[in-house]
């Protein structure tokens, strides 16, 4: 299994180019679009959904995940191994919240790259082929070189607004297992309480919750967080 992570969207050919070479080296594999609307260039919030979403992913999938602003600069691609899983990606901090929180990891820079790959493009000149390469398990070495560390990392909980689903609930960056049960964020000026679910709170009430991932989110029930609170990814959530 190949799972798909960007920030492309799903206008225009993207994602169809990046498949189209998937299944021309890999033709029976299973591909999942696990996510294509990550926050746009916007790695440090991608790193945290990317790593809260892989806890349904099956082990020794290959995941091919793609937000990468600095496409076209001096910045490396990298493969890392975490957890029986392979991840390929740009060295911007992407991959480094799954890798802080796997019990076992190994980094790699990926050293065979097309020299007629897109400067703009690497998602389906560079690392595209790589996670093919992975999935029909060619060997490695051929393609990539061991490395200690990647040059970027960001730290696993980020006390900020990750992501606005489409019911304008609002995602965090904060894990659920570090927050205190006697603890409470604030955000914009507004302490909020907590909840184990929409129908413990009264119809248009905001509070946080635990969520699906594993993360603390900020929400309205029966309503739009995001309306109620014109807030946008970035903003700054306070732990009380």
């Amino acid at each position: 299994m190949i799972v798909l992570f960007t920030d492309f969207g799903w206008q225009g050919p993207y994602i169809g180019q990046m498949k189209a070479v998937l299944f021309s080296q890999v033709p029976d594999c299973l591909v999942i679009d696990l996510m294509h609307d990550a926050p746009c260039f916007n790695a440090k919030a991608s790193a945290c959904l990317l790593a809260a979403a892989m806890q349904s992913m099956p082990q020794e999938c290959v995941v091919l995940a793609v937000v990468d602003p600095g496409v076209g600069s001096q910045r490396r691609g990298l493969v890392l191994r975490a957890d029986n899983r392979w991840y390929v990606g740009p060295d911007n901090g992407l991959l480094s919240i799954v890798a802080a929180q796997a019990h076992s990891k190994n980094w790699y820079e990926i050293t065979d790259v097309n020299p007629n790959a897109s400067h703009s493009f690497h998602g389906r000149d560079i690392f595209a082929p790589v996670a093919a390469k992975l999935q029909n398990r060619i060997t490695s070495e051929d393609f990539l070189s061991p490395i200690n560390e990647p040059d970027t990392v960001f730290k696993s909980d980020i006390a900020e607004i990750i992501y606005i689903d489409h019911f304008g609930n609002l995602m965090t960056g904060i894990q659920h297992q570090n927050l205190q049960p006697s603890q409470q964020i604030c955000f914009k000026g507004q302490k909020l309480n907590r909840a184990n679910t929409f129908s413990e709170v009264a119809p248009g009430q905001s509070f946080f919750y635990k969520n699906s991932q594993g993360l603390i989110e900020i929400a309205v029930n029966t309503g739009n967080a995001q309306r109620y609170f014109n807030a946008a990814v970035g903003e700054q959530v306070e732990v009380l």
